[in-house]
Parts: structure tokens; C-alpha cells; sequence
């Protein structure tokens, strides 16, 4: 009976390895972020700029740690502040989920009375006769 030799063995694991390795970026996580900010290329605020993001762009995050999150946006990788990410995808861009429409509230619509006013002949408090209001 031959035996499965130990080199094959290593180099199965190093295989399976390589594959775990790989797939592991593709685990990002999807979310937003809360305010336009500065993709860095390094987790410091003194870092060289990769990209500019918008406000309420949907991103990826790969993990945070100390404060930075190494993301992607539009396919390029950075650090962008955890401060900055606000975790889960937009709820608009869920499948099936719609927003729904604004409520607006009109204001109350006062009609004001008619006021009567008599244009004809009168008798006045002097018991006197005149035309036109009062």
C-alpha cells in the first residue's frame, strides 16, 4: 500500500491557502459615507490623497481598526476615517425597497366671513335720514 506523501500533503494545504487568501478581500462589507471625505493612501490624516468621495456614496469596507477603515470606492482601495462610515448599504438601493413618499402637511385654509355691509338709505341715531355705510 503506497502512502499519500507529505510534500503533496503541504502544497494541498498551501493551495487551500492561497485560495482562502484571495477570497478573503471579496468579503467586504457594503456602506455609506456620512459626509464628503478624503480617501487616504495610508491610515494618517497626513497621507497622500487617493480619491475624494461625495457624501452618501455607497463604498466597501474591508476592516477598521484604530480609527481608519480600509476601504474601495469605484475599484480604488484607501483609508478613509471610521468616523466617516456609516455601516450598511443606503436603504434605497436595497432590492424590492422603495422609499416612501414625503408627507406633506398643507397649512389649515381660513375663509373669512363676509362681512354685510348695507349701502342704502338709513335712519341715524338722531333719528335723522342720510345714504351710503355705516
Amino acid at each position: 500500500m503506497h502512502g499519500v506523501p507529505g510534500g503533496m500533503i503541504r502544497r494541498l494545504f498551501f493551495g487551500f491557502g492561497v485560495v482562502v487568501a484571495f477570497s478573503a478581500p471579496s468579503l467586504a462589507e457594503l456602506a455609506m459615507t456620512g459626509a464628503p471625505v478624503a480617501m487616504r493612501a495610508g491610515p494618517a490624516s497626513n497621507a497622500r490623497i487617493v480619491q475624494r468621495i461625495p457624501g452618501s456614496a455607497e463604498i466597501e469596507v474591508e476592516k477598521c481598526a484604530r480609527g481608519w477603515c480600509h476601504a474601495s470606492w469605484r475599484n480604488r482601495p484607501g483609508y478613509i476615517p471610521a468616523d466617516d462610515v456609516v455601516l450598511g448599504p443606503p436603504a434605497a438601493t436595497l432590492p424590492g425597497n422603495q422609499m416612501p413618499p414625503p408627507v406633506v402637511y398643507a397649512p389649515p385654509t381660513y375663509v373669512t366671513p363676509p362681512v354685510w355691509r348695507w349701502d342704502g338709505p338709513y335712519v341715524g341715531t338722531n333719528l335723522g335720514f342720510g345714504a351710503g355705510g355705516w
